[in-house]
């Protein structure tokens, strides 16, 4: 049940300056390209040591993957910044995740027997099938008649590229867009609409069992998307407070403090 061997693989991840690195990545990002995306943004650290901030990709299981909006503080005159305490502590909670062994491990494929370091791509070879498989997801949601097999049969192929020969470990499964690959691209009512169409018409056709349930309610996904939708409400937030449209607020006011 030892995890020797995952914890070795993070090793330049799980460093003493993890949490100053995370803290310098936020604010090199806010600096760079501002604050309008944040709500939407992850913090991704690799077992490389690698930390970036994007809106989707391939994530590891055991990779440091949070919120960036869950590490920042808002004070009272609107200003965003990167928190070190929000930090430490999801640093923390990491550390216990990655160190801690569990009666599973054998069959999640990080204990030492059954660890495997095939499942571990370089950061180029990793952002290449990222960028091919948002590529393909583009392709798929604008085409007016998107078709569940070939989009399959392209990721595929892009899989083959990664596997150098090995076991897909995709055959055989009734995939979407793959295991593994965060889809936050898919952002609004109407693409999602597009995907259960292109679904059940592959059904349809005899391709698969659905997987859907009969009593899958269309209304509260669309109340979904339009709660997390990227409209103006954030930067509004941002806009009223910079304002003093909430009046006099404590100094030690943060927006975005955690509930107790």
């Amino acid at each position: 049940m030892a995890r020797t061997k995952l914890i070795a693989k993070y090793s330049a991840l799980d460093t003493p300056d993890l949490a100053d690195r995370i803290h310098h990545t936020i604010t090199a990002y806010i600096s760079e390209k501002g604050i309008d995306e944040l709500p939407f943004l992850e913090i991704n650290g690799r077992w490389t040591g690698t930390l970036t901030v994007s809106d989707g990709g391939w994530r590891g299981d055991f990779d440091f993957l949070y919120p960036v909006i869950s590490m920042c503080r808002v004070d009272r005159h609107g200003n965003v910044s990167a928190d070190m305490t929000k930090i430490r502590k999801r640093v923390a909670n990491w550390r216990e995740m990655l160190h801690t062994p569990h009666e599973d491990d054998k069959y999640l494929g990080v204990c030492d027997d059954s660890f495997d370091h095939m499942h571990y791509l370089d950061d180029d070879a990793n952002e290449f099938y990222s960028a091919s498989y948002k590529s393909e997801l583009d392709s798929f949601l604008n085409s007016e008649n998107p078709d569940i097999q070939q989009s399959d049969k392209a990721l595929s192929e892009i899989d083959s590229l990664f596997r150098d020969g090995t076991e897909d470990a995709c055959a055989g499964k009734q995939r979407v867009f793959g295991e593994g690959f965060a889809v936050e691209r898919i952002s609004s009512v109407e693409d999602f609409r597009k995907i259960m169409k292109a679904i059940e018409a592959d059904v349809a056709a005899g391709g698969n069992s659905s997987w859907i349930n009969p009593d899958f309610d269309m209304d509260s996904i669309e109340e979904m998307f339009g709660e997390s939708s990227k409209d103006n409400s954030w930067m509004q937030w941002i806009d009223d407070l910079r304002n003093g449209r909430f009046g006099d607020l404590p100094e030690d006011f943060d927006g975005l403090a955690e509930e107790d």
